[in-house]
């Protein structure tokens, strides 16, 4: 990477990362982006879509496309502010760094440079949908950075490469009493406090291996876990009528996690003569898949190149917005190592500027 781009790119990723917004927020960031393009580079054409935004050389129509995709939201520390914690800015930073970097090269393809909101809610790839409606896309790439793997070797894995989850709320609401009348009542604790305990097994099933959970029986990895739940208020007097659960759901593949969703569903449908039961849906996102096919044939490419490229054993667990562009055409989606380094999320994660030149010269690989 030329060394007038690098430190470009390295003093705007510095500014992404000093105006951290959060998922469909992020009106300040698009407005960083083009400003970047149109002070740094004049080839491109900057296609703003209100919500999102993407960039590129004039189309021809006989030419094969790829999309190369970045996304460039943030999230809450624990301080409750926003702040970069999963390396949206590096991402960005990266993406534009092959713009400059390709700018006055030729390429036998078209290449679209995506810039993908609100990935970390599992809505920003829905939003980009219209893209794959205008274009015929061949190809699409994308990439995270990953702590705690070797720094600056390229990870990946084809069909599962991160899980399908979903997030669950679900809202019990019985009958209240007075606290020395709890028969008269319904308590919605002690339903919610039996279903915890039956998920147990699955929050500690985190291996990518087949089992079988009471009647249902997984090929890989499928997990709930509770990231929190609520039953009545602080008053002694009162038996509380109001109780709510909320679950993440997980699993590699998209078939399971229905299985999954289908079990909770019913156990709590199967209380409504008790109970009014009202059930939330939020942050669904697909199970990120690479083609085989595609990975093959750019694991090769890459290591022709000079390119340190590694296996993953296992899927990671975690998931990403990702999947979802698997509808449109072949992906392909790696990570980029970090060395030792707080992981992602948590509050002392920073981005690392010195997997940029690795990570910009591997889609310039794919590019060329």
């Amino acid at each position: 990477m030329k060394q007038e781009n690098l430190d470009k790119i390295i003093a705007f990723r510095h500014v992404l990362h000093a105006h951290p917004e959060l998922s469909n927020h992020e009106v300040h960031t698009r407005k960083l982006i083009k400003e970047f393009i149109a002070q740094n580079m004049s080839k491109y054409l900057v296609l703003d879509e209100g919500d999102w935004l993407y960039c590129m050389k004039p189309y021809q129509a006989t030419k094969k496309t790829i999309v190369l995709r970045a996304d460039h939201d943030a999230i809450m520390n624990s301080s409750n502010t926003p702040f970069h914690g999963c390396g949206h800015d590096g991402h960005t930073a990266i993406l534009l760094g092959v713009m400059l970097e390709e700018e006055d090269r030729e390429s036998e393809y078209n290449v679209i440079y995506l810039f993908q909101p609100a990935e970390e809610n599992g809505s920003g790839a829905a939003i980009c949908k219209p893209l794959f409606k205008k274009y015929h896309v061949d190809e699409i790439f994308g990439l995270h950075n990953m702590p705690n793997l070797r720094k600056n070797v390229i990870y990946y894995r084809p069909e599962t490469v991160m899980c399908a989850s979903v997030g669950y709320r679900i809202s019990l609401t019985g009958v209240q009493s007075h606290a020395s009348e709890p028969e008269k009542g319904c308590n919605p604790v002690y339903v919610l406090s039996a279903f915890a305990k039956s998920i147990e097994p699955l929050a500690k099933q985190t291996g990518f291996k087949p089992f079988t959970f009471e009647n249902y029986h997984f090929n890989s990895l499928a997990m709930i876990t509770i990231i929190h739940m609520n039953v009545g208020s602080l008053n002694f007097g009162i038996s509380p009528a109001n109780g709510e659960i909320c679950l993440t759901l997980r699993a590699a593949k998209e078939n399971e996690l229905a299985v999954l969703e289908g079990y909770v569903r019913s156990y709590f449908e199967g209380l409504k003569e008790k109970f009014e039961v009202s059930i939330e849906v939020f942050d669904r996102f697909d199970e990120n898949y690479a083609d085989p096919a595609l990975v093959e044939e750019t694991v090769d490419t890459l290591k022709s190149s000079g390119l340190e490229v590694e296996a993953l054993m296992e899927p990671i667990r975690a998931s990403e917005d990702f999947g979802y562009y698997k509808r449109f055409a072949p992906c392909m989606f790696v990570f980029v190592g970090m060395g030792t380094c707080p992981s992602l999320h948590h509050d002392s994660y920073v981005f690392d500027d010195e997997i940029i030149p690795t990570a910009v010269r591997m889609f310039g690989t794919i590019i060329r």
